[in-house]
């Protein structure tokens, strides 16, 4: 079925504006220059995939007739391949060179349930390759009918084996969800450069929605992604893969799995991937059954000079995460300006409805051991229930981490499987500040489980001022903030808040240098207390 003469002069108004929107990012190729959509040049340059025999019916195949609009552009010189309303099922569409996929409003594009559909080695709707200037744009929408069944756990991942172990001590149902039908993804670009993706939405993919892989100088604006947050396995929003100069704004994506991650996978052959850097995740609306914001776990290339900032996280199992297990060195990373709500999700999912989680690790006894350091998390007002964790190790501690101006509310966790304990734990850390931070117990439904606000051990070189909380629960000899093991530490300008028992408490036999002064304790039992003679040795307390 032909465009009709309406339908092209509809099409050629909405490219006008996409085409300003293209060129306004700097878009300068024949994708986004305005001459090949307007009114009066438009000529061969705006190709409408019904003037290519697509019907616009669901069900009836369309992945040729979309491709021959695109190689057609292409061959052109570039310009957009206009889709009407309709509803489109097709499997690999290949974008080329300087072409524009723009889904107008009421298009939809569903993925076809045919492997004989898709190309070898891609398993995706939308695939590009050592392309540049490509763009997927318009109010339309992608749709991948995720399939899953809810069956016994098949295998145990060792991720979460710790967590896995407390679910069936607790008497929790094993089964989970697993995907069946297809599977794929909703739109890979590898080695592409200069893309835009805008105001699109992706809904139901089975697998990551949208992969760059090692792609450069990417703009993605005013996208809507969605899969269900409770059967979605694996179905990330936005993975970027050892990737440089992206930017991510104002959208909203909703994923079961990881909302926004960054890794840096090794392909097969390679024996070191490239970095990923230069990122900005920026006025987005998160929600995640994982991580919404996240970078890891696949960390074989370094990733550096990320900010992660203004972003509203709702309704997550977790509010953001470091993961390193491959070698790399993850450096120079801002979270800034979050708010967030947690929640625990289902067992099987990641996370325990924690703030954050930073770990350096090994994925295997071979694997080279990483580096995570140069980190600031500031300006953050968090809703949590589960435990936050940033853990180094003793031969690699975290270095150079800042806790800065964050508002932290412990709530009752709505699980029976318990996992809180102290609102944050700290181990392994080189030159750890924290300042401005507050810590809140829920005093309506305590948890039995809660302990210290802050643990700290094994800790080189840390700074806690003006610092305000106390003990999980009320009464309990849990201090407000536990040492163990610290030394070059100071502690000061700070507050115990009414009801604290012990504000500082000292165990461990390897404190040194600790100087603890000029804080508000007069809500506390005790200001400090030591499990040693030896750990009372290590401490010079100045008075006000």
């Amino acid at each position: 079925m032909k465009a009709t003469s309406n339908e092209k002069k509809l099409g050629r108004r909405v490219l006008l504006k996409q085409g300003a929107a293209l060129a306004g990012l700097g878009f300068v190729g024949p994708a986004a220059a305005p001459e090949f959509i307007s009114e009066s040049k438009s000529g061969n340059h705006i190709f409408n995939v019904r003037d290519f025999g697509a019907s616009g019916t669901r069900g009836q195949k369309a992945t040729k007739h979309v491709q021959a609009a695109v190689e057609a552009c292409a061959f052109s010189g570039g310009g957009t391949v206009y889709v009407p309303p309709g509803d489109y099922t097709v499997g690999t569409i290949i974008l080329k060179n300087n072409v524009n996929l723009n889904l107008e409003a009421g298009a939809t594009m569903y993925l076809s349930q045919d492997k004989a559909d898709f190309i070898s080695g891609a398993r995706t709707m939308i695939f590009s390759e050592n392309s540049e200037n490509i763009s997927l744009t318009g109010k339309g929408k992608l749709d991948g009918l995720a399939q899953y069944e809810f069956v016994e756990m098949r295998g145990l991942d060792p991720e979460i084996a710790e967590e896995i172990e407390i679910a069936r001590k607790a008497g929790i149902d094993m089964r989970r969800y697993y995907r069946t039908g297809m599977q794929t993804f909703m739109c890979v670009l590898n080695n592409c450069t200069n893309i835009l993706i805008t105001d699109i939405s992706v809904v139901n993919s089975p697998l990551w929605n949208i992969r760059l892989n090692d792609c450069d100088r990417v703009f993605i604006r005013g996208v809507y992604i969605y899969s269900d947050l409770e059967k979605g396995v694996n179905a990330d929003g936005i993975d970027i893969c050892s990737s440089r100069n992206v930017t991510i704004s104002d959208s909203v994506i909703i994923t079961a799995d990881d909302s926004i991650v960054i890794k840096t996978p090794l392909e097969k052959g390679k024996e070191k991937a490239n970095p990923a850097e230069n990122i900005v995740v920026t006025n987005c609306i998160l929600a995640s059954s994982s991580t919404p914001l996240m970078i890891g776990t696949e960390t074989h290339g370094d990733i550096r000079h990320v900010i992660f900032s203004n972003c509203t996280i709702r309704n997550s199992n977790k509010g953001f995460g470091i993961n390193v297990q491959d070698g790399a060195t993850v450096t120079d990373i801002i979270f800034k300006n979050l708010t967030i709500e947690t929640r625990r999700r289902h067992w099987n999912w990641w996370g325990s409805a924690e703030l954050c989680k930073f770990v350096l690790s090994r994925r295997q006894e071979s694997s080279r051991l990483g580096q995570i350091k140069d980190i600031v998390v500031d300006t953050i007002i968090a809703h949590t229930m589960g435990t936050s964790v940033l853990k180094g190790l003793p031969e690699r501690p975290l270095e150079n981490i800042l806790f800065s101006d964050i508002q932290l509310f412990m709530l009752p966790e709505d699980a029976v499987d318990k996992r809180a304990s102290n609102a944050m734990n700290f181990e392994n850390i080189r030159g750890l500040k924290i300042h401005d931070m507050s810590v809140t117990w829920d005093e309506d439904k305590p948890e039995p489980g809660w302990k210290s606000a802050l643990s700290l051990k094994n800790i080189n070189d840390f700074e806690i001022r003006s610092f305000t909380g106390r003990q999980g629960l009320k009464g309990s000899i849990d201090p407000a903030i536990l040492l163990d093991d610290v030394q070059d530490g100071l502690i000061t300008f700070s507050k115990a808040r009414k009801d604290c028992t012990v504000f500082i408490h000292l165990k461990g036999s390897k404190n040194n240098d600790l100087t603890i002064g000029n804080n508000i304790v007069a809500n506390a039992g005790k200001e400090i207390t030591f499990e040693t003679t030896e750990s009372k040795k290590s401490v010079k307390l100045s008075r006000n």
